[in-house]
């Protein structure tokens, strides 16, 4: 999901973030500039990585109107209270969920590849993966 040869879990949050950079379309630009390279979350860092994830879990709450978008985001909300210890306290797991959001979005991967399965674009395949349950959900 979007990754490279990243091993520290830091460095693989940066990563990750750094996706939504100026690189990414107008309306998922969450950071002006990417983040370097770090051992440590910065303030800088944690509220980003909050704010993309509360994105993500909002825009999933949107969609599916699900218990697990929703606790996310009274989790997310509770985390903006001091959110380098959010961010801290949840690292893998938000790093996995902004990879996978961007990856769900069709933003390149951190090393500027995109995602594929089997060659098609992920988006592609998410569309038409959608447009097939729709289509069976209609013919049942």
């Amino acid at each position: 999901m979007g990754d490279t040869a990243v091993t520290d879990p830091v460095a693989a949050l940066i990563v990750q973030v750094n996706r939504f950079g100026p690189a990414a379309p107008v309306g998922l630009q969450f950071i002006q500039q990417p983040f370097p390279l770090a051992t440590g979350i910065s303030p800088e860092l944690a509220l980003a990585a909050l704010t993309i994830y509360q994105r993500r879990s909002t825009d999933a709450f949107n969609q599916f109107h699900d218990a697990g978008s929703a606790a996310a985001i009274a989790a997310a909300n509770l985390g903006f209270i001091n959110p380098v210890a959010f961010v801290t306290g949840a690292l893998a797991d938000v790093t996995r969920t902004i990879a996978g959001y961007a990856d769900s979005i069709g933003l390149p991967n951190a090393d500027g590849t995109s995602s594929t399965i089997a060659g098609i674009d992920l988006q592609t395949v998410l569309i038409v993966a959608g447009l097939g349950v729709a289509a069976w959900w209609l013919v049942k």
